[in-house]
């Protein structure tokens, strides 16, 4: 096996790993997959355990992947929400330790993938977060694991997206996240509130975005830096992703009555229990994702403006955007 410096790319099967994948372009990339396979250009793959010493590997092994190790794009881990908190701390905190002392001894830098919601943890959030928030002991994971890099003495940068859709231009996504589930929920008229603090923006981004300034960065060699891929202030309203989802309805000839908006807080038990128990969970999730930003005063820290003058990102709309994935999702049989 060469020994080559090269790419390695954690969590290359999942919805960030393959956007990355895409936008390398056939770079060669060592991906390190737990579960699942990739393919493609420049692409190499080995079977992996991030929760494992050594990742898993024999001596052999290990040391064949130190030697060939240039830089870690980090996107492995568990991003399902409402786990148990030992789910997180061996995949998302033990895991990234063990990618921090695979960096250590290759001499190479890290680009970790952590998530926007760590601001609801922090000290100056106007709100606490509560402990029963389906997204609370998945968020304290990822502060643990950014701890973990800015104490180690390894070169990192951090990247922290808020929730992802499809790519800008095409809509495409290698799978469906929660974005997804919701808004065809809401798009075949099954939702019927949408609970919402008064002020909250709905800030998601679209994967290219990430995967472009997570390159751009590791190209650029930089270290030390941490960036909130969200759109801030610039994200469109509630009242505005609901009249999207109404009009792409109408594009598919459903015509839907828009979901009530309503302040978390007004949800009564009897108006839950009257939901199907699907509904009901979409609705429990959305009210927790509303408290998270909540906390940070309605609108995301985010540092786009940044990120477009340093790497030369585009311009992207996120509503454009969005009605892109929402159009590619249909297709796809959604």
């Amino acid at each position: 096996m060469s020994r080559r410096k090269t790419i390695v790319l954690t969590g290359a099967s999942g919805v960030v790993g393959q956007s990355i994948i895409r936008e390398l372009g056939g770079r060669p990339v060592l991906c390190l997959v737990n579960s699942g396979t990739v393919a493609g250009p420049g692409v190499e793959m080995l079977r992996v355990d991030l929760s494992r010493p050594r990742l898993g590997l024999d001596d052999d092994g290990y040391a064949d992947l130190v030697a060939r190790t240039g830089a870690i794009i980090h996107s492995g881990g568990l991003t399902d929400w409402g786990q148990p908190a030992e789910r997180y701390q061996r995949t998302n905190v033990d895991g990234t330790r063990e990618v921090i002392e695979l960096a250590r001894r290759a001499d190479a830098p890290i680009y970790h993938q952590s998530t926007s919601f760590v601001h609801a943890l922090a000290d100056s959030a106007p709100l606490p977060l509560r402990e029963t928030n389906v997204v609370t002991a998945y968020v304290r994971s990822k502060l643990a694991a950014e701890e973990l890099l800015r104490t180690s003495g390894v070169p990192y940068v951090i990247f922290r997206p808020t929730n992802l859709i499809g790519d800008a231009a095409t809509g495409l996504t290698s799978r469906g996240q929660i974005v997804q589930l919701m808004s065809d929920w809401i798009c075949r008229g099954r939702a019927k509130v949408f609970p919402a603090h008064p002020g909250n923006l709905v800030d998601i981004v679209p994967q290219d975005t990430l995967s472009r300034a997570t390159i751009a960065a590791m190209d650029a060699g930089d270290h030390g830096r941490e960036y909130w891929v969200t759109y801030g202030k610039e994200a469109m309203t509630v009242d505005e992703a609901v009249e999207i989802c109404v009009a792409h309805a109408a594009r598919r000839g459903r015509t839907i009555t828009p979901p009530r908006v309503v302040h978390p807080d007004e949800l009564t038990p009897a108006e839950l229990d009257a939901l199907p128990p699907m509904s009901r969970r979409y609705v429990e999730v959305l009210a927790d994702v509303s408290e998270v930003t909540a906390c940070a005063g309605g609108a995301l820290p985010s540092s786009l403006d940044e990120l477009r003058s340093r790497y030369g990102l585009p311009h992207v709309s996120d509503r454009d955007a969005y009605r892109r994935s929402l159009e590619y999702w249909s297709e796809q049989g959604a």
